[in-house]
């Protein structure tokens, strides 16, 4: 069964203010790649569940800030 975003944010350690702030970022009014935020969502994706592909997390066939604010919007719209 696939973790609900509340479910990746508990388990990335997102804060309230950083959760609140995942909207702007996939609307594209916030910048995501800086933030903590990013870094924490890039640990869970990349390396706790792997679920991130390893070549768009090393920027070589995409780009990880991308697939993980695409990765939440797809969740969003289940």
């Amino acid at each position: 069964m696939e973790e609900s975003n509340q479910e990746i944010f508990v388990a990335a350690g997102l804060t309230p203010a950083e959760v609140a702030l995942i909207p702007a970022y996939i609307a594209d009014e916030a910048e995501f790649y800086d933030s903590s935020a990013y870094e924490k969502l890039f640990e869970h994706f990349a390396f706790e569940t792997g679920e991130m592909p390893y070549g768009t997390a090393k920027y070589r066939d995409g780009e990880a800030d991308v697939w993980i604010l695409e990765r939440l919007e797809e969740n969003e719209s289940r």
